[in-house]
């Protein structure tokens, strides 16, 4: 009955020790990986007010600009005022949608991540550890007896024809 108990108690141990490397993993992955979702947040932030206020002070500019082109677009080309109009907006258009290239472009070489190496390394290294630790216990099982008790030392070392607590 003693050796059931045994049996269980180190089953237990293993479950607690896997327990708590695994709680241990997820709190270096946590510690690793919050200030980098911390900086993309902010830088997201960021892009989307530059992106924001850009655009509105963008869209006043040119606004005028598509007025002022508009008028050009009268003077030189001698065209109506509804055609200079639409090519006036049409050019403000395509200067718009360069602007806001230019914009996704830099936003998007803020936005880099790099992967939780301290994390992985810890983690290896803890399989290793698991793996070892199991390599060792399969060995101490496999010099257990038929009976599941480990042999007593002193027994082992005596005679075969010698009793315990007799003198030869």
């Amino acid at each position: 009955m003693a050796d059931k108990s045994d049996l269980a108690e180190v089953i237990k141990n293993i479950q607690a020790d896997v327990t708590t490397i695994v709680k241990g993993e997820i709190e270096l992955a946590k510690a690793e990986l919050v200030p980098q979702a911390k900086a993309a947040g902010v830088g997201a932030g960021l892009f989307g007010a530059a992106a924001y206020v850009a655009l509105s002070g963008a869209a006043l500019l040119f606004s005028g600009l598509a007025f002022w082109l508009s008028v050009g677009f009268q003077a030189w080309f001698h065209l109506d005022l509804l055609p200079a109009l639409a090519w006036g907006f049409a050019v403000m258009a395509v200067l718009f949608f360069v602007a806001a290239g230019v914009l996704a472009l830099i936003g998007k070489s803020r936005l880099t991540f790099s992967p939780p190496e301290a994390t992985v390394a810890n983690a290896e290294a803890s399989v290793a550890a698991v793996k070892s630790a199991v390599a060792k216990g399969k060995a101490d099982v496999d010099a257990l007896s038929l009976t599941g008790r480990r042999p007593e030392p002193e027994l082992e070392a005596a005679s075969p024809w010698s009793r315990p607590g007799s003198s030869s």
